[in-house]
Formats: structure tokens, C-alpha cells, sequence
């Protein structure tokens, strides 16, 4: 899986990864690699009964990214390692689809939710509003509290239950059609490491104006973001009324190709995993 993902984005390296005195980029790519990780560091269920109050949190080795849930609890903003393919949630059932929230919508030769037959990967669940109440998730290098990195891009897919969601009329909330031209997309926003913006990059997991429903798994191109020390994942939808956004807020996340600059090595450290900062107090 590694190799496949990193192949993907090399169209793009070939344009943005020399610098002026050579023909040799200075960094070589690595990707998400969540196989062999401690158990603690997986989703123990579906629903995800370890994400909450029990200290959760995961690193990745291989790039050095990592992430805890906001105050210990997925239901705060989170991400999470999964390894739940896609399940079918029935309309008469729907008071009970939030129990399957670490479902992605895909399954694999494998009968795993990952790309490229892969595993496992993430599910990130949160959005960020002025209220400061709602809370965008934050993945973020952890070798030191100043660490920077390029993360060349990676791979989306939506979760069952925000498809369930969006295309069932469940008397609350608007399905998506082609007549109301619904929408639903992430936001990755680059942070330094001081938690100030470096640039957005947006992706559709629907939008019914063009091309419908988002299928599988799709690359998403960061590296216009540059060098940043953590990746906020903030969601948006058309379906959002007074009390906030009716779509669940989740996206799955798989393939995060990074570039480690040659000379240097990757290390994880818990305590650099960086806290969600609130809209209404961001600087």
C-alpha cells in the first residue's frame, strides 16, 4: 500500500520537489503506515468504545503524525484508527447509526475499509464553528513541538453512516438531491508551528450540483499547504440549520504521503500531539 500511495503523487514531485542547483529532490517520500501499531492505538469496536475517557490516542511511526481525541472524547473532535469496512444502515435502524461510525464506506478485496487492500485507517469526526463549541480535529507531527514537514497529499473516502445520512429522508435534515444540489466537503488546513494557518485546500465528498456521491477512495493533493507542523480536518455541508451541521461530520482518511528531508529521522513523542484550537479564540 505504501508503494502504491507514494507512486500516485509522483506527477506531482516531478514539477515541485527539485530545488534550483538540482536535478535530485532533497527528501525521499514515505506514507501512513498504521499496520503493527499497539492495539490501544485501534478502535476497539465499530463505535468506537475505547475513544472515549480511556486516554486514546495513536502515532504513527513512519511519518511521525499522531493525535488524541479533543478532552478525551471522540464526540469533542477526533481521529481515530479504523479498521471497519463498509456496513448497510437501514432507515427503520437510524436512531442506532451513530453505533457504526467508524464504518467507511468502502470494503476491499480484503474485506477492509483501507486503499489498496490495506487494513486499516482513519476516520476523522469533528467541525469547527464561531460557537466555539465544535472543534475541527488536528493531525500533527509529533517528533518535537516545533517539527515541520511537507505532506505531499492523501486519500478521502466518506463513512457509512454520512451516507446514510445524506441520502435518506429521516424527517429532519435535507437528503441530498440533484434538485436542491446538496453539498458536503473537508477542509484541510495547513498550521504551523505557532497553530497560525498556512494555506486550505477543500475536497467534495458530495455535491450534488456536479458529480453526486463521492465512490471510494480519491487523492487529494496538500502540498500547496507547505511546510506545516499539524493538518486541521474541518468539515462544511449545505445541510446545516440553527443548531449546526445536520451531515454527521466524518471522513475517512488513508495514504498520507509525506516528504522527510534526507539527513533528518523520524521520531513519535505523545506529548507533542497538539490540542483543536477553538474559531472564536484562534489567532
Amino acid at each position: 500500500m505504501k508503494r502504491f500511495v507514494i507512486i500516485a503523487f509522483m506527477s506531482v514531485l516531478a514539477l515541485a520537489s527539485c530545488n534550483k542547483h538540482s536535478d535530485k529532490p532533497n527528501y525521499y517520500l514515505v506514507a501512513t503506515n498504521f499496520t503493527g501499531l499497539d492495539k490501544s492505538m485501534i478502535a476497539s469496536d465499530v463505535y468506537g468504545e475505547n475513544l472515549y475517557g480511556k486516554g486514546y490516542y495513536w502515532l504513527d511511526p513512519t511519518t511521525g503524525l499522531g493525535s488524541k481525541p479533543v478532552g478525551d472524547q471522540y464526540y469533542s473532535g477526533g481521529v481515530a484508527v479504523s479498521h471497519f469496512p463498509a456496513v448497510e444502515l437501514k432507515k427503520e435502524d437510524a436512531a442506532n447509526w451513530y453505533k457504526y461510525q467508524l464504518a467507511v464506506n468502502h470494503t476491499n478485496q480484503m474485506k477492509y475499509p483501507g486503499i489498496e487492500n490495506s487494513e486499516f485507517c482513519l476516520v476523522s469526526f469533528g467541525y469547527s464553528d464561531a460557537s466555539g463549541w465544535n472543534y475541527a480535529p488536528i493531525i500533527n507531527f509529533t517528533d518535537s513541538d516545533t517539527t515541520t514537514r511537507v505532506i505531499e497529499g492523501l486519500y478521502i473516502c466518506n463513512t457509512s453512516y454520512a451516507v446514510a445520512q445524506m441520502t435518506t429522508d429521516l424527517g429532519s435534515g435535507v437528503p441530498m438531491t440533484k434538485e436542491n444540489g446538496g453539498w458536503f466537503k473537508v477542509k484541510f488546513i495547513g498550521l504551523d508551528k505557532d497553530g497560525k494557518e498556512t494555506g486550505k485546500v477543500e475536497a467534495y465528498l458530495a455535491n450534488y450540483k456536479t458529480f453526486g456521491m463521492l465512490e471510494g477512495w480519491n487523492a487529494v493533493p496538500l502540498y500547496t499547504l507547505g511546510r506545516v507542523h499539524g493538518l486541521k480536518i474541518d468539515m462544511e455541508s449545505s445541510d446545516t440549520g440553527a443548531w449546526g451541521m445536520n451531515t454527521p461530520a466524518y471522513v475517512a482518511l488513508d495514504g498520507i504521503v509525506v516528504r522527510i528531508d534526507k539527513g533528518t529521522t523520524v521520531t513519535t513523542n505523545k506529548a507533542n500531539i497538539m490540542s483543536p484550537i477553538p474559531v472564536n479564540t484562534a489567532k
